[in-house]
């Protein structure tokens, strides 16, 4: 098993970065999505357990030829992830499976959020012997590069600014002087028992379908800011609601463009707020 812990600076506050982690979410899901490949929305519910209530949500993606070689040469054309995601804010769980390997096949992580610089040291109240095997590492929006694959000049953060939120441009120094600032503690587990690839296997997920994709997806969220600020929890659950429809229609073979960002709800009247 590989464990990592991120650790993300974001030029956001917690109650912030709620919004925006919802709307990244959807709107990054419909950029991933081509026919027949990527992601599917199964749930998207509210959910009350033992341990507290929260929104619940099950996806399969379809990972189709988003896969290096040696794991195609291991995986059947039509192998699915399943993604299990328990959103209790500012808590969050996702559990990665897939079915083909069973047991021998995990992706966990478990995420904070915390007003806070990424300094505190075992957010997560890890065992001594998690804590011993634990990598952190910080992923840095401004200072470190995507692939040039998917880099895109208008999700720069060091050349963009937010007219709705008055951030940014992001200095070099950003971690230092940008207020608010907040930081996502993100530790996941990743296990595959497979023998022969399983350190690289390991090594793989970690870093391209974890730390890659985390630094891609909140450059976009920091960079997408003018989209989903002033936004409501009505406003992006009517937005997951429109992204499950075109998900649908996309994995089943449709051509339909993605609908435009939501608008923010208006502005309560004097007579509205007083009533």
């Amino acid at each position: 098993m590989l464990i990592k812990e991120y650790r993300i600076p974001m030029p956001l506050s917690v109650e912030e970065y709620r919004i925006a982690q919802l709307f990244m979410v959807a709107k990054f899901s419909r950029e991933r999505t081509t026919k027949g490949e990527g992601i599917e929305i199964v749930a998207n519910e509210p959910y009350s357990d033992e341990n507290g209530s929260g929104q619940f949500t099950h996806k399969i993606i379809h990972v189709g030829s988003h896969l290096p070689y040696w794991a195609k040469s291991m995986l059947p054309a039509t192998a699915v992830v399943e993604e299990k995601a328990w959103n209790a804010y500012p808590y969050v769980k996702t559990v990665y499976t897939c079915p083909f390997f069973g047991e021998r096949f995990s992706v966990v992580s478990e995420t904070r959020y915390f007003d806070d610089d990424g300094q505190q040291e075992n957010v997560h109240n890890l065992k001594a012997e998690d804590l011993a095997q634990r990598q952190v590492e910080f992923v840095d929006i401004a200072n470190e590069q995507v692939d040039p694959a998917y880099y895109k000049k208008e999700e720069d953060p060091t050349l963009y600014h937010s007219e709705k939120g008055n951030r940014g441009p992001l200095a070099k120094d950003w971690t230092k002087t940008q207020t608010p600032r907040m930081c996502i503690y993100k530790i996941t587990y990743v296990e595959f028992k497979m023998w022969g690839v399983q350190t690289k296997a390991e090594q793989w997920i970690q870093k391209s379908m974890v730390r890659d994709v985390l630094l891609l997806g909140h450059k976009q969220a920091f960079c997408w800011m003018d989209e989903w600020f002033g936004l409501t929890m009505d406003d992006i659950r009517k937005y997951e609601q429109e992204t499950k429809e075109y998900l649908q229609k996309m994995i089943n073979g449709g051509t339909t463009s993605p609908t435009a960002s939501p608008a923010a709800s208006p502005a309560p009247t004097k007579e509205e707020a007083t009533a």
